[in-house]
């Protein structure tokens, strides 16, 4: 059967950005050993891969998604998120393959409804340079993280700051994928790498020779251009290098704009024996991405764009909260030795997260003495709680690591935030009840935990972030 042409402005049109669905992402390699024991083909992924459409009411009831041809209204109709992720325009039976967009969609209208902002990741390693450097607690829009336009040769002053980069990270790079990239990137500038050296030869030599005229009272003599160098300096500064490992491997990364990886431990370095560098230098601030990996897309995965939580929330008849609205959890596991977990996890906003740490309600087993849990449904599965077991819970902040995976931080909620909360959503009664407020207080004020650490701080309380 032959095809209806097409005409040229139509033709651009379906080309362009503007009419056209862009391409998928490829998917998160997953965990390994997680994949090995269990797998579900209708887990939600950890991240979109495809573009979520959706489409007003009047053109859902035809079914006019703005594709080749119309979809079903049985299965467009019959919901209440009309949200799709196409995966397939068109095929050779004529039909647009299309699926659920809901899990993805919703939770990132969960997420904005609970404002959490996003922080810089945590490094599992914490040595005494990234406890000066600062960066749990530091948002990953603060100038001196989110930068990603340079000027000539002041991105490798940012190298131990920045998030983005144009070479590979070799620590998670395969063996055929580092001989490709070897064959097809880097022989082939093997002449820029010599002028690149050239350059920095003649840096050297021009600060050797004004130190020394310096020393010797005379005048500073003229910088040596990298054209002036010549052959036979080259080659000795190259074996020169060659002794010096840690001088060669910042070189390298420098020219080619290789994401850091964590630096070898002495454990590391005695395995190699007589190729082990002779001097330990100290690296300074560790990248923040070093060891898992600088991540795909911006740190804050389009999630949130808040650059504290410095704010104060208004109520319309309290006034002011000291505490920000805390958010209804669902205990997904509870703590119970049979499944072979001693850590609950929660469900909040469609994210997984671990109860609070430190002596908080969440591991306190009993209260005032009597065998019974301070959060029902925590500590093992209660078939008699109405629609699962439940509790308030205050998100703090969130991190997203290399894989895109979200890591959500939540803490215990105040109590009275709570009340307030509760009568938000018709749950309780507070305004004119001065007894139950009363009775909270004094059970808040007995069973009150002492909290590990100080308060969390994201950017500046003073500044709210915008210095």
């Amino acid at each position: 059967m032959a095809t209806r042409a097409m005409t040229p402005g139509g033709a651009l049109l379906r080309a362009s950005r503007m009419f056209s669905l862009p391409p998928a992402l490829s998917s998160s390699a997953g965990d390994v050993a997680a994949a090995a024991s269990r797998s579900s083909d209708t887990a939600t992924a950890p991240y979109p891969t495809m573009q979520s459409v959706t489409t007003p009411q009047s053109s859902r009831d035809r079914g006019d998604w703005g594709f080749k041809r119309p979809l079903p209204l049985k299965s467009t109709t019959k919901t209440t998120t009309p949200l799709i992720r196409v995966k397939k325009v068109d095929s050779i039976e004529h039909v647009t393959d299309f699926a659920s967009a809901a899990d993805h969609t919703l939770s990132l209208e969960k997420w904005q409804e609970m404002s959490v902002p996003i922080t810089m990741p945590d490094s599992k390693k914490r040595s005494d340079s990234l406890r000066n450097f600062a960066v749990p607690g530091v948002s990953v829009f603060e100038e001196k993280f989110d930068v990603t336009a340079f000027e000539s040769g002041m991105a490798a002053q940012a190298e131990d700051k920045r998030w983005k980069f144009r070479g590979p990270w070799l620590a998670g790079v395969t063996e055929g994928n580092f001989q490709k990239y070897l064959r097809r990137q880097v022989r082939i500038k093997r002449p820029e790498f010599r002028q690149f050296l050239r350059e920095r030869l003649s840096v050297q030599l021009s600060q050797s020779a004004a130190t020394a005229a310096l020393e010797a009272g005379k005048e500073v003599p003229s910088p040596i251009a990298a054209e002036d160098i010549t052959d036979a300096q080259l080659t000795e500064y190259l074996r020169t290098l060659r002794s010096d490992r840690p001088t060669l491997y910042k070189m390298i990364g420098e020219f080619l704009d290789l994401a850091p990886v964590p630096p070898p431990s002495s454990f590391a370095l005695s395995s190699l024996g007589p190729m082990a560098p002779r001097d330990s230098r100290p690296t300074g601030p560790v990248n923040p991405y070093a060891e898992e990996g600088p991540p795909v897309t911006h740190p804050s995965a389009g999630l949130s764009y808040l650059r504290t939580a410095s704010y104060l929330d208004n109520h319309p008849i309290y006034g002011p909260q000291k505490s920000h609205p805390p958010v209804k959890a669902r205990i997904i596991m509870p703590r119970t030795q049979h499944m072979g977990s001693f850590s609950a996890k929660l469900g909040v906003g469609g994210f997984v997260a671990d109860v609070p740490q430190g002596d908080t309600a969440f591991q306190q087993r009993s209260l005032r003495g009597r065998h019974a849990d301070r959060i029902p449904g925590l500590n093992g599965i209660d078939p008699a709680i109405e629609g699962g077991a439940k509790t308030y819970v205050q998100a703090v902040s969130a991190k997203v690591d290399s894989q895109g995976r979200v890591h959500l931080k939540v803490g215990e909620a105040n109590q009275e935030a709570e009340l307030v909360q509760k009568e938000l959503v018709g749950e309780a009664k507070v305004f004119g009840q001065t007894s139950q407020v009363a009775e909270e207080r004094a059970s808040h004020r007995q069973m009150r935990p002492r909290r590990m650490g100080g308060p969390t701080v994201i950017s500046s309380s003073q500044s709210y972030g915008l210095r």
